[in-house]
């Protein structure tokens, strides 16, 4: 008699933790909750995210791009610039102040001005 009602009590406790069918019909649609006012910072408050910066004068020497490598000018005294072919290894640290100009191998010409 104990085996049988050791049982049912066991299976109804399974029954209780198995999940139910979800009923048939539409789900109930839901209203997004309105922005609160109170929870957004004024609008003087929000700053924008800083834009690239062009420390070393890339922007002003864009026409240098397509010029040959020996037409170049030398750099200026302090200047920090890096003079590197096109797939040739490069540190990666970042200088916001050193203008990188990078030639073509073959062409010997200016592809591309950069900082870092």
């Amino acid at each position: 008699m104990r085996l049988i009602a050791l049982s049912l009590a066991v299976a109804a406790a399974l029954a209780a933790c198995s999940e139910s069918p979800a009923p048939a019909g539409p789900e109930p649609t839901r209203t997004p909750a309105a922005p609160s006012m109170a929870a957004a910072p004024p609008a003087e408050e929000v700053s924008p995210p800083p834009a690239p910066g062009d420390d070393c004068g890339a922007a002003g020497r864009r026409d240098w791009v397509g010029r040959a490598r020996a037409d170049l000018p030398e750099a200026p005294a302090g200047a920090n610039w890096r003079v590197y072919e096109t797939g040739q290894p490069v540190t990666q640290d970042l200088r916001p102040d050193r203008l990188n100009i990078e030639i073509d191998p073959d062409s010997q010409t200016v592809v591309r001005l950069s900082c870092g």
